[in-house]
């Protein structure tokens, strides 16, 4: 997370979806399995609008992952200033502000009433006012949970798809192919499969919101809206847990973290350099190292230590032998006899 954006909505993007399963155990699966219609009505009203709000930003982060990917690969130069850490995390921060502020007034849609000893849910003033359900049903939800998601996840997933067959196609007329391209390929289809099991998920349940925002509450009285809206909430479950099967599917660090909290299984000594090969690249008098994803981990520490102490000893191994040879030939010099210029050379009579 502190080099990939796409960690970072990944990571947000799976805390909504376990937030949207809680939401659904809850209004659902507790009151179907145990019967707990008591229970059922007492969470409701405080339930409702939070899951509200993490469908929201489940859609929304959907969204940001498809933009943020399109970026990635339509924009590789001119989008990095876009696609920082920092930059990530503000998307986020500001998706979820976003998202609470606009499912505040579902929190004042329903209500608990007494009626013969006996608590029931209905709708409030508020949830029954006309310009209430023509803005927050109507109007406002075809725009902001409707059309812009939708439509910007279509969008960039055709554009995606168009950009990586073009690529794909330059690639195979040139023949190459290594380790990184698989890698990043495994990304995309990762991402595209988001997009893809979201877009097949949750249109279905566009389409009953849609219905129902036209129609009214009426709409709940055919037994075969009722029965759409059980299918609808089964699909989002399936678009929910669907993203731990895609993780572990395209992601083998994902699949070695599973293994390690759940079966307690070891990480592997190489778990920490799997992101990025530690390089060290070392000139005449000038070492460089480039250690990429492992700033703070332990292995590049020692990694470093080492290469100093071995650098070091080396040095003094290269100056303790340049001492030796300097004083062989010293010695050397001293046992050979000096002539001097004017030797007496033998003359013949």
């Amino acid at each position: 997370m502190r080099t990939s954006t796409t960690n970072i909505y990944i990571f947000a993007l799976s805390c909504a979806s376990s937030c949207v399963l809680i939401g659904f155990l809850l209004t659902h699966g507790i009151r179907s399995t145990f019967h707990a219609e008591t229970f059922y009505r007492h969470i409701f009203t405080t339930i409702f609008p939070i899951h509200l709000t993490c469908l929201l930003i489940q859609i929304y982060l959907t969204a940001t992952v498809a933009v943020d990917r399109f970026i990635l690969i339509c924009f590789p130069f001119r989008g990095q200033k876009w696609r920082s850490p920092r930059h990530a995390m503000f998307v986020v921060l500001g998706v979820s502000v976003f998202c609470i502020i606009y499912c505040v007034p579902f929190w004042f849609e329903f209500t608990l009433v007494v009626r013969n000893n006996t608590k029931i849910i209905t709708m409030s003033k508020i949830g029954m006012n006309p310009l209430f359900r023509a803005l927050m049903r109507k109007y406002l939800y075809f725009v902001f949970v409707f059309l812009i998601p939708l439509s910007t996840i279509i969008i960039c997933k055709t554009m995606i798809i168009k950009k990586l067959y073009t690529v794909r196609q330059r690639k195979r007329l040139l023949g190459t192919s290594s380790k990184q391209n698989r890698s990043s390929n495994a990304i995309n289809f990762l991402l595209l499969s988001i997009v893809f099991v979201f877009l097949a998920t949750q249109l279905p349940y566009f389409v009953f919101n849609v219905l129902y925002a036209w129609i009214g509450p009426s709409l709940m009285a055919n037994l075969r809206a009722r029965q759409y809206l059980a299918i609808n909430n089964l699909l989002s479950v399936i678009n929910a847990s669907s993203t731990f099967i895609l993780y572990a599917f395209f992601d083998r660090k994902f699949r070695q973290v599973g293994q390690h909290f759940l079966l307690c299984q070891p990480l592997s000594p190489s778990f920490d350099n799997q992101g990025g090969a530690t390089r060290i690249l070392t000139s005449n008098r000038n070492p460089s190292f480039f250690l990429s994803n492992s700033k703070s981990s332990r292995s590049s520490i020692h990694l470093l230590k080492n290469y100093r102490y071995s650098s070091t000893v080396n040095n003094n191994l290269k100056d303790s032998s340049k001492n030796q040879l300097f004083d062989k030939k010293m010695s050397s010099a001293k046992s050979v006899p000096l002539f001097e210029e004017n030797e007496q050379r033998p003359t013949y009579n």
